[in-house]
């Protein structure tokens, strides 16, 4: 092992040592790059309006998949003129450079996130990794492809953040917008986009075990995450669906809705809200999602199945018969 392969190594372990108890994965031979996080948006607004080509020059290489080949023509610099003298935009990145002035913590998180998904997926490659302004995204706070990952973190500016109150973002989706969901997202979109089969069944069941195998990549991937943040939930919402685990079960086999295609039953079982309105207001919503969670749990505690196989696995009901689950 020379040198440089050492001290990477060295710094990767740094950030398992304190969590040896949470997995029993042996991630001694697992070697990445620790993640190094560019941060367009930071260097963007660093430009000065009156110099915009030329600031663009000193970006140009390093960010090609933000500004292009084509950054010089004129309209293009019009527009990203505009772009850093937006006052709506500025607040946004005032706001984020005091929330972020650094992400070293998102580095670490996403180092060691990285490494667990090199041990499950070692021919998979880990992409690099970007952050930006996105003017509040929250619909794709994190967009991915096979190689990069882009994270807008003005998305991530807290619940009572008071732009977020203009645009009129739910109060239970703002209350995910906060710095503990970052890893949480990047690693749920790497799963959705590269576990999700172009066609999947379009049945309940389908779309719930679907649901329930990334919260179970994101179990693996992110151990010692607390569930709440895994599903998105409050704890109390959590809670309640602990607590009422078979009444869920029970709902979807007397009013036998496992198996139906109607999306408008589907939809209050898997869609996000404040509640699931086949339930009662203190109920979380995507019961349908969480209870798919469960089914793969019991199935892999049940079968002798890798991640792998799980994440390349579509058939639903398979899994839910082999789960053999009966709250």
């Amino acid at each position: 092992m020379n040198i440089k392969t050492a001290v990477r190594f060295f710094i990767v372990m740094l950030f398992f040592s304190a969590c040896s108890s949470e997995t029993d994965v042996d991630l001694s031979e697992v070697d990445i790059e620790p993640v190094r996080i560019r941060r367009y948006g930071k260097d963007l607004f660093a430009i000065d309006p009156g110099r915009v080509k030329e600031g663009l020059d000193q970006l140009a290489d390093e960010y090609r998949i933000f500004i292009g080949d084509a950054y010089e023509d004129t309209l293009n610099l019009i527009q990203i003129r505009e772009y850093v003298t937006d006052p709506f935009l500025l607040e946004l990145y005032e706001a984020t450079m005091k929330e972020y002035p650094d992400v070293d913590f998102l580095e670490k998180k996403l180092t060691r996130a990285f490494t667990y998904h090199k041990y499950y997926f070692p021919r998979e490659k880990l992409p690099a990794v970007f952050t930006y302004i996105s003017g509040v995204d929250a619909t794709y706070p994190v967009r991915y492809t096979d190689t990069v990952m882009i994270i807008g973190l003005d998305c991530y500016l807290g619940k009572d953040f008071t732009p977020y109150k203009r645009l009129r973002i739910p109060e239970y989706q703002a209350k995910r917008m906060t710095r503990e969901y970052i890893p949480r997202d990047c690693m749920k979109e790497m799963a959705t986009m590269n576990f999700t089969p172009e066609s999947q069944g379009d049945r309940l069941i389908d779309i719930m075990i679907a649901g329930g195998k990334i919260h179970y990549f994101l179990e693996k991937i992110l151990p010692g995450t607390p569930e709440h943040i895994l599903m998105g939930y409050t704890p109390g919402k959590l809670a309640w669906c602990e607590n009422n685990e078979g009444k869920i079960w029970a709902f979807l086999i007397e009013n036998q809705l496992l198996f139906v295609s109607d999306p408008s039953k589907i939809n209050k079982l898997v869609q996000d809200g404040p509640f699931t309105s086949f339930f009662s207001r203190e109920s979380p919503a995507k019961t349908g999602i969480w209870t798919g969670w469960q089914i793969v749990r019991k199935y892999m505690d049940r079968n002798d199945v890798t991640l792998p196989e799980l994440m390349n696995n579509h058939n639903a009901q398979e899994i839910l018969n082999r789960s053999g689950y009966k709250p």
